[in-house]
């Protein structure tokens, strides 16, 4: 039986509701999944009838019932009568958003729903609403009780992790530590064996400074923190290597050789992988309590309401999520029947 995907509506002012409609009726999608999507039902009839699409109403979180074909919606009750304005970040559609988000992890944590896929958000709206995380990854971690988490982006060529997100970069080299890096490291191993299937991972882990602080040179972050950690590492015999300066890396395409690769913050990670393949690209949070993926892209408000989003990062993320969960559920399989 494919497992349930829990869809956040996103921000209702944003792009969210329209990929996220187009992606949940994608033959390829529901070969894997069966997703529904958690919204004011005003917003489905709205998209739906621009779409040209049918939709069908799940009265009861207890009997999440699917139709094959068609939209599946867990109308979000308390939000009728509400006033949309399409391009700009409200407290209304950050109310919205994040309540969706509750609702979703909720049904994860009492399984009636396998698995979520978020739509975007805006941070702003967001916060505007109460909502105080400086990220969707955060809050869901928050609501999940999960203590542990990496943020990881995955596409078909690549898999990177964060080791820092939201972040000023000028910050990043005050909270970077030994214990920091290898605990990001051990989700991401952790990871690549129970999410991906990948039994012996081999991980690369990028510098901090430019050319990877040539020996203690251009910064300290490499000697101090990041080469202990890797050796320390590779005694207890982990495939870990580095630190690589991460211009050569991705330009020499080394990442061709590695599972994954551990980048230290946002754009030193997010910029390659977005040039490596933009559109299918997904938004994987490694270490929850539960499966949540979601599109690497933004809520896009410059092209909101004009039906011209490309889908194909949101058919992702619900694709991915569907393979994660499967994947975790074989692992717990093989061992409990594993002497």
């Amino acid at each position: 039986m494919n497992p349930k995907i829990a869809i956040t509506v996103g921000d209702i002012n944003g792009i969210g509701p329209e990929v996220a409609l187009k992606s949940m009726v994608k033959r390829n999608v529901l070969r894997i999944a069966n997703p529904f999507i958690i919204a004011p039902l005003k917003i489905v009839e709205i998209y739906s009838k621009r779409l040209n699409l049918k939709f069908h109403i799940m009265f009861d979180e207890d009997d999440l019932s699917i139709e094959d074909g068609v939209v599946n919606v867990l109308p979000m009750k308390n939000f009728k009568n509400f006033e949309i304005n399409i391009g700009k970040p409200t407290k209304t559609s950050g109310k919205i958003a994040g309540e969706s988000i509750k609702l979703a992890v909720e049904l994860c944590l009492a399984q009636k729903a396998h698995a979520i896929c978020t739509a975007p958000v805006s941070k702003k709206a967001l916060n505007l609403a109460g909502f105080n995380f400086s990220g969707q990854t955060e809050m869901i971690a928050k609501l999940s009780s999960s203590k542990k988490y990496l943020m990881m982006f995955v596409n078909s060529k690549i898999k990177l992790g964060l080791v820092t997100i939201h972040i000023p970069l000028s910050k990043v080299s005050k909270i970077l530590t030994k214990e920091l890096l290898t605990e990001k490291i051990e989700i991401l191993i952790n990871s690549l064996r129970l999410d991906f299937g990948i039994n012996s991972p081999t991980i690369a882990i990028l510098g901090l400074n430019p050319h990877a602080g040539e020996n203690g040179l251009i910064g300290e972050e490499e000697e101090k923190i990041i080469k202990p950690v890797i050796h320390r590492l590779s005694r207890e015999k982990f495939s870990v290597e580095g630190p690589f300066p991460a211009d050569g890396f991705f330009g020499e395409k080394k990442y061709k050789n590695y599972d994954a690769i551990l980048s230290l913050y946002h754009d030193q990670g997010l910029i390659p992988i977005k040039l490596i393949d933009f559109y299918r690209t997904v938004n994987f949070s490694a270490g929850l309590n539960i499966v949540r993926t979601s599109p690497d892209h933004g809520t896009a408000y410059d092209i909101a309401g004009k039906l011209i989003a490309n889908e194909k990062s949101m058919e992702s993320a619900i694709i991915l999520s569907a393979k994660i969960f499967k994947n975790r559920i074989k692992h717990k399989n093989e061992n409990r029947n594993s002497p």
